[in-house]
């Protein structure tokens, strides 16, 4: 009798194992089809934004210059064969101190941080000197380029063209020299005005006197020995003296706005009523009605201000018809500045002299009518300017 047995077939096994098997490999064929999907999506989405990229850069007005740690340019754009007058392409891998030509520029991360320890070097203005000899101006700025582990991998370098802005600083520079020049001009005048105006009101008014004095003298010494014709010559005389002072009197007044006194919160209500008692006499002597609204504080020079009112509120009282003449003070709120009015009844000007009352020594009407000297409004003109209006 034999103790032998037959060997076991491992065919049942595979058998049995084989469904499982191709169940694995089914999803294992699955995920990798899945990761082969997703590779590719992000591989499109890489071109994609690779391309995006590109796009952003080369539409940059700005030339942009990307290094390696030892200087080498590994990329560049449009703009920066355009600043370098060259094909930006033949600029990779070359040394950019060899493309710009300008040591001043930090062109490695070591240099960079010898003169920028934070990493970043902002708005240097150096020159650059073109193929064709001619130097220009330009601004660049150079920052560190780091991987994501922080470890630097070069220096990103942006520089623009600054012609138009040293342009501008240089007219800018022109124009502050030119206003200073006119700035000198007008302290000459001013200070040729200002002893123009002592000589005005001292000087000639001396000898202006003396003819007003000795031709009154005269009058009184010889009264009622003349005949007609030299009573009405003395009388012109002594008129048209009297006259010449009030216009040198104008004539320093005019020259004097703006020049004396500064500029402090004054009340123009008390304004109002210093100016009506000056001319109370010629108020109650035309029947003059004059009122004013609660007038507010302006910051002025008071001096001038009492002028203005009284030229405007003089002139009413002054230039007025037959009819009872009313005169009223008004002021309106404007955002931050006041509007002042005037308002009478009396013969009004007509819209075609309205610019041409302000000029200096103009009248309107003859001297026997309505004397004065024809300075009342330009010096009225000239102090509302002092003051803003």
């Amino acid at each position: 009798m034999s103790n032998s047995s037959e060997p076991t077939s491992p065919l049942p096994l595979l058998h049995a194992a084989l469904p499982d098997m191709f169940a694995n490999l089914q999803t294992a064929y699955a995920e990798l089809t899945r990761t082969e999907f997703e590779l590719e999506r992000r591989a499109a989405e890489l071109e994609e934004a690779r391309d995006l990229f590109q796009q952003v850069i080369e539409s940059m007005s700005e030339a942009l210059f990307l290094m390696d740690r030892t200087g080498r340019v590994l990329r560049t754009n449009r703009a920066a064969g355009t600043l370098l007058d060259c094909d930006s392409a033949a600029l990779a891998g070359r040394p950019f101190e060899q493309v710009w030509g300008n040591h001043e520029i930090p062109t490695t991360p070591w240099r960079l941080l010898e003169r920028a320890p934070n990493g970043k070097l902002t708005n240097l203005d150096v020159e650059l000197r073109r193929s064709a000899g001619r130097v220009i101006p330009i601004s660049i700025s150079c920052g560190l380029v780091r991987d994501k582990r922080g470890k630097v991998t070069g220096v990103l370098a942006v520089a623009r063209d600054i012609t138009d802005r040293k342009r501008a600083e240089e007219e800018r520079a022109r124009q502050a020299q030119e206003l200073a020049r006119q700035a000198e001009e007008l302290a000459r005048s001013n200070a040729d005005l200002d002893q123009f105006a002592y000589i005005a009101s001292h000087d000639l008014r001396e000898p202006l006197r003396t003819v007003a004095s000795y031709t009154q003298r005269l009058e009184k010494l010889y009264q009622g020995q003349l005949d007609a014709v030299a009573n009405d010559c003395i009388d012109r005389v002594i008129k048209g003296a009297r006259l010449m002072d009030r216009l040198i009197d104008d004539l320093y007044t005019y020259s004097r706005v703006g020049r004396q006194g500064n500029k402090v919160p004054t009340d123009c209500s008390a304004i109002f009523a210093a100016v009506s008692a000056n001319l109370k006499a010629a108020i109650e002597e035309a029947g003059a009605a004059v009122t004013a609204e609660t007038l507010p504080i302006v910051m002025g020079v008071e001096t001038e201000l009492v002028r203005l009112f009284q030229n405007l509120i003089g002139n009413a009282v002054k230039f007025r018809g037959d009819r009872p003449i009313q005169v009223h003070v008004g002021a309106q709120r404007q955002g931050d500045d006041w509007l002042f009015s005037v308002l009478d009844n009396g013969i009004g000007i007509e819209p075609q002299y309205w610019k041409r009352i302000f000029g200096i020594g103009e009248r309107l009407h003859s001297k026997t009518k309505y004397p004065g000297t024809g300075f009342g409004l330009a010096i009225c003109q000239k102090i509302v300017e002092h003051h803003g209006g």
